[in-house]
């Protein structure tokens, strides 16, 4: 009979997988309505200056810039009203604002570091929170990060997220490639046995550090969130990456004038008189 020996890391690992508490939910939709969030700010109307109104123009070249300034006949603009000033809680207001804050759930950001490896494989760096001195943790995880890019907020436990994270890729083919071109060796990186299929088992492997339960917690439930969600999260990376692409190649097609010509203009505020109370003009 074969005994097999399975690293004490490694089942710890596992163990760790099993749903804490409470499953991770979504707060806001994956799929967004395409180029709602990106649609472009209304053209704010700008001030028409008859030729007649110009009094003086004159054109100055900075950096190859071209910029003319004008005075024109002052334009009397409507009085800037003032703002209304603020009025004090009432006993009864304050009471219920302190009651919201404190049902409120707490909140935290949740910044990680990730470098997706063959895009099967991530390895993700984050920081401790409230620990002195800063813990530095590190994490396997066979989800591709990636698919991550529609997600902003999710809830864990109570705990709503806000998700930041910087990406990269490594391709381990071209960086052995590179590293046999300058004469040196590549040592791919040492990646856990890790379910193949991301879908069904999403799971992660603590390679570096002793993070605690709260700590791991959004890490759970991004896992969650992957295993019930894989779907719509792949299709809207896959809509956001065509997005992106046919953006790049149409501002490559048209490129903005990195140097516009600006017209500045202005006129000159005279003084109001004031009238005191003797009837002198100051």
């Amino acid at each position: 009979m074969k005994i097999k020996f399975i690293p004490l890391l490694l089942i710890a690992a596992l163990q760790a997988q099993e749903p804490t508490i409470s499953p991770a939910t979504l707060i806001d939709p994956l799929v967004k309505e395409p180029g709602a969030a990106n649609a472009p700010a209304p053209e704010p109307e700008r001030l028409k200056i008859d030729t007649e109104d110009i009094l003086s123009s004159k054109v100055v070249y900075s950096e190859g810039q071209k910029f003319t300034i004008q005075e024109i006949v002052p334009i009397d603009l409507p009085p800037i009203s003032a703002a209304p000033a603020p009025q004090p809680l009432t006993a009864e207001e304050l009471a219920a604002r302190d009651a919201r804050i404190a049902q409120a759930d707490p909140q935290r950001t949740l910044m990680l570091s990730c470098k997706v490896h063959d895009g099967t494989r991530t390895l993700i760096t984050w920081s401790s929170q409230g620990v002195t001195p800063m813990q530095t943790y590190k994490a396997w995880s066979n989800v591709n990060f990636h698919h991550f890019d529609s997600l902003r907020r999710f809830k864990k436990n109570s705990t709503t997220y806000m998700l930041m994270f910087m990406i990269g890729d490594e391709d381990t083919a071209r960086a052995s490639a590179r590293a046999a071109r300058a004469g040196k060796t590549y040592s791919p990186p040492l990646i856990p046995e890790l379910p193949a299929d991301s879908s069904t088992e999403p799971r992660f492997q603590v390679i570096q550090g002793n993070p605690s339960a709260d700590e791991l917690a959004p890490l759970y439930g991004l896992h969650e969130i992957y295993r019930e969600n894989h779907s719509e999260l792949i299709a809207e990376h896959q809509r956001l990456t065509l997005e992106r692409a046919q953006k790049a190649a149409e501002r490559l097609a048209n490129p903005p004038d990195p140097k516009p010509d600006i017209i500045i203009q202005h006129w000159t505020i005279e003084p109001k008189e004031n009238t005191n109370e003797a009837g002198g003009a100051q």
